[in-house]
């Protein structure tokens, strides 16, 4: 995949020339799942297999504006055609899993909502139309889809950019300068419009994509977000391996039901704990938690509170019933303050293994970053001690998140029986890839090894997202 090739195939459909390229990674997480959405920071890397979009205005002959979409892949993504008028005044998508050119829409929702000054729960109005181009979009990826990768965030980001550049008409060659945004504000804007396709995320994905700098991972902070390189040892090494099943992660309700025990957890904490300092709904995330416990920066103190108020003593899941008993509340405002569209319906509430999970990962991360940060480390002793972090990252997703699968753990201990150091699954689970780290000296032996191994890609830290002014 390529800008030439994207631009090569906009130029033949539409018989015109593009005015903008984009291109945006993929990522893969090295450590740290599942605890975005938490508040905590987690440590992932951009790779250097992209998607490109190649846009340009268009104008139809009946003067409706139109969004024209075409996929280099076309026996999977078909070609589709939307109006501008339907699609600026929806406030949700209808299809439910999204076709792969509404994440394109999502990200054209948050770019003309920033043109427009309107908050993100703001609808566009009729008023606005006649500022709205028509535009024809080309799309190529390389980033396998479904795989934990974060193809969806990077069309996404990518969206956002190339209709924040083409609505401009700036004719600086700075795509920053022309879409009046820096990387941070984009990967922000990105976050909270991929919602629109029915995904409340962390900002992890999008944070990566965006702020990725090549040859260093990346610790990504939230609230404010600020991305720190991370520089990894220099005999790391990590293999991307798909386990054979696919995970749409905002076709299913696995995702949200997670963000929501998590955020249930930290309200009962907090409310058990005497640690409100307001209303109990003013408590979203476990990070929030830990700090009104005075832990903030120490998720592992935060283990024997879980322990202490989230317990039952038959070890089973809270139900709804114990969840507003717990926090004195009624169904009404659990399921306006707790739940979210995605999962009002559900029953049970598995808090400590969800808890447990966020505060042991998140401890993880920072032991992570301390151990590269070490330069006095012997080099063998930093990947064990990384590697094992890794597979103590993995056993954490699959018993106390339960974001695994029978497939992924087969990848994962082929891995480690092939002569990887350590492995585990990447982005939400449920199928997808796996990560594991190598030590570079030993790549020759499992190269041999590859074919059985089922290696998509070798991964490098790679450079974020980034866009072209194609020559008029």
């Amino acid at each position: 995949m390529s800008r030439e090739r994207v631009e090569a195939f906009f130029r033949e459909r539409f018989q015109s020339s593009s005015e903008w390229i984009v291109r945006c990674p993929g990522r893969v997480n090295i450590i740290g799942e599942h605890i975005d959405y938490s508040g905590y920071s987690v440590l992932p890397m951009a790779i250097e297999e992209s998607l490109f979009i190649a846009i340009g205005k268009s104008q139809s002959p009946d003067k409706e504006q139109k969004l024209h979409f075409v996929n280099t892949n076309a026996t999977r993504y078909e070609s589709a055609t939307c109006s501008v008028t339907d699609v600026a005044l929806a406030a949700k998508l209808a299809s439910s899993p999204p076709k792969w050119y509404q994440y394109f829409i999502a990200g054209w929702h948050g770019a003309l909502k920033k043109i427009f000054s309107l908050s993100p729960d703001e609808n566009m109005t009729v008023d606005h139309l006649d500022k709205i181009y028509g535009l024809n979009i080309a799309v190529d990826s390389s980033i396998p889809v479904s795989a934990g990768l974060s193809s969806s965030s990077a069309m996404v980001s990518a969206a956002t950019l190339a209709t924040l550049v083409v609505q401009s008409n700036d004719k600086t060659d700075d795509a920053f300068k022309a879409a009046q945004v820096d990387k941070t504000e984009l990967a922000e804007i990105a976050t909270l419009t991929e919602r629109y396709v029915g995904l409340e995320g962390g900002g992890m994905d999008q944070a990566c994509e965006c702020l990725a700098n090549a040859g260093s991972a990346l610790r990504i902070d939230f609230n404010p977000l600020v991305a720190t390189p991370i520089q990894l040892p220099k005999r790391a090494l990590f293999a991307v391996l798909h386990s054979g099943v696919e995970m749409n992660k905002a076709a299913t309700t696995y995702y949200n039901q997670r963000v929501v025990e998590c955020r249930i957890a930290a309200q009962i904490l907090c409310k058990k704990g005497g640690k409100l300092r307001g209303e109990w709904s003013s408590v979203r995330t476990l990070k929030q938690a830990a700090a009104l416990f005075g832990f903030e920066n120490e998720p592992h103190e935060m283990i024997k509170y879980v322990e202490q108020f989230l317990t039952k003593q038959d070890n089973s899941p809270h139900t709804r019933n114990e969840v507003c008993k717990a926090l004195e509340i009624d169904e009404q405002d659990l399921m306006k303050h707790s739940l979210n569209s995605n999962t009002q319906q559900m029953t049970e509430f598995w808090l400590v293994k969800r808890a447990r999970h966020v505060f042991t990962e998140s401890s993880r991360v920072l032991e992570f970053e301390s151990v590269c940060r070490q330069e006095k480390n012997d080099e063998d002793q930093v990947l064990k001690q990384i590697a094992t972090l890794m597979n103590q990252s993995h056993e954490s997703c699959r018993s106390d998140f339960e974001c695994s699968c029978p497939e992924l753990d087969t990848t994962v201990e082929k891995c480690l029986k092939a002569g990887c150091l350590g492995a585990r699954l990447t982005g939400a689970g449920w199928g997808g890839c796996v990560v594991a780290l190598v030590d570079a000296n030993t790549k020759e032996k499992l190269m041999a090894a590859e074919e059985k191994l089922g290696v998509l890609f070798w991964s490098e830290p790679s450079q974020g997202i980034e866009a072209f002014r194609c020559p008029s």
